[in-house]
């Protein structure tokens, strides 16, 4: 398959990692990541009793706040193990030319400044990679909805702003026509990422992690690229080109 990164990705603030002989790559867990996060947000959207699960655990009062994305993890895909043949290359190598410095701002979409910016590695690139998955037809499905549903929430936290409509709702409408949309590397501060996007709406849950754990369950703070005016990670996964 083929990995087609729409907006340029990084992997952390340090830049990418390199192997003993010194050439970059991604490793796999970059991509399974992304499509775990995809998966949670469609069983918990698609299955009301997976739903009640999650939310129960959430509202918990014993609630270990760094045990939650692999508890909700094994809560939906030990019902639906749609990731269990999933086989990834171990190492993804980048084209060492394609590989920028550049300084990202981390955007608060609520008040739209950039909080805490800094100057790392970006990429992009199309990348040829080794995915072996049983059913493809399910993982677009799973994508699709995960994607435009963080796309429609980023877009809504920043209302007004330029960035709503000259980046988001072309994203969105383009996004539409992809085949395996995904959401890679790092693109937010958030320790969660898009884990837990399906609550961001539910107030209970959304007010008892930032009382009791100071958490905002939404991707509040993203990855911007200021001279290309494009937040980062967007990308697409294709069986050819």
């Amino acid at each position: 398959m083929y990995l087609l990164n729409w907006t340029p990705f990084v992997f952390d603030r340090k830049g990418f990692p390199r192997d003993e002989e010194g050439r970059p790559f991604i490793p796999s867990n970059v991509i399974e990541g992304a499509l775990k996060s995809a998966g949670i947000y469609y069983y918990i959207k698609k299955d009301k009793e997976i739903e009640n699960k999650v939310k129960k655990y959430l509202l918990d009062k014993n609630l270990n706040p760094k045990e939650v994305v692999k508890e909700i993890r094994k809560i939906v895909f030990d019902k639906y193990p749609v990731f269990k043949s999933l086989k990834i290359q171990e190492k993804i190598y980048l084209n060492p030319e394609k590989i920028k410095e550049e300084y990202i701002e981390v955007f608060d979409l609520k008040d739209w400044i950039d909080v805490k910016g800094f100057k790392t590695e970006i990429y992009q690139d199309t990348l040829e990679v080794e995915i072996e998955v049983e059913d493809i037809e399910k993982l677009k499905a799973i994508a699709h909805s995960y994607a435009e549903g963080l796309a429609h929430m980023e877009k809504s936290m920043l209302k007004d702003h330029p960035l709503a409509e000259n980046f988001y709702a072309p994203l969105i409408s383009e996004m539409k026509n992809w085949e395996i949309p995904l959401r890679i590397g790092l693109w937010t501060e958030n320790h969660y990422k898009g884990t837990l996007l399906y609550f961001w709406r539910i107030k209970e849950i959304r007010e008892k992690f930032l009382k009791e754990h100071h958490i905002d369950i939404r991707p509040r703070y993203i990855l911007y690229l200021p001279r290309e005016k494009q937040t980062t990670g967007w990308s697409e996964l294709k069986k050819t080109l």
